[in-house]
Parts: structure tokens; sequence; C-alpha cells
């Protein structure tokens, strides 16, 4: 850990504008010759994969979501991280009109490491 050290405020608010930073995040910083690498590390709720019956309607893949979010808000959670397919235009407008705010504008592949 003697060569990572956490971001000053400055370092925060340059990458603030694309990086959904709130207070479960830290940012971490490396000093390197080619400049500052930064990681955002984020403790966070996720509701990933979520399986709905092949053909299920809006309504009733709103109505799961909403029992949902019942359960999460009754334990306490303030927010919660999920994926949608990039081709499912429908849900994606659907989510999104419901309150939703997506984070990530491009299609990625996601990863898992065990450390």
């Amino acid at each position: 850990m003697k060569r990572l050290r956490f971001a000053t405020q400055e370092e925060v608010e340059s990458i603030a504008h694309g990086s959904d930073i709130d207070g479960n995040c830290r940012v971490l910083v490396l000093d390197t010759p080619a400049g500052v690498a930064m990681a955002v590390v984020r403790l966070c709720v996720e509701v990933d994969p979520v399986y709905f019956p092949p053909n299920s309607s809006t309504r009733i893949r709103a109505g799961f979501v909403r029992d949902l979010e019942t359960y999460l808000s009754a334990t306490g959670v303030q927010s919660y991280y999920f994926n949608v397919v990039h081709n499912d235009a429908i849900w994606h407008r659907a989510v999104e009109h419901w309150g939703a705010q997506r984070v990530s504008f491009s299609p990625e592949f996601r990863y898992k490491k065990v450390l």
C-alpha cells in the first residue's frame, strides 16, 4: 500500500462527472511517470442478474422490480445497481421513466476476479 494513496478533493472532482461517486466510494491513486492513475472503489448493492419469464410484459417486470425495491428499502438500502442488456430498448425506456439513471453509455464486458 505504500504506492497507493487516497485522491485529493481536486482529483476526485476531476473525475466526478463520469464516475458516479457517492459516500460509499473511495478514490485510490497511483502517481506514475505518465500521470496519475485513479480508481473508484465502490461498496454497493447490486441486483444482478434478474431473470424474467420469457415474453414477460413490462407490467409483470415492473411489479417484480417494485417488490424488490420495497424489500431493499425496508432493509435500509438507499440505492442499487443493475444491468440491462444493451438491445432491450423497451426495458431501457421503462427503467429510465421510473427514475433509474444510466451510469454506463457504451457496451461493456463484465468481469469478476476472485481475490
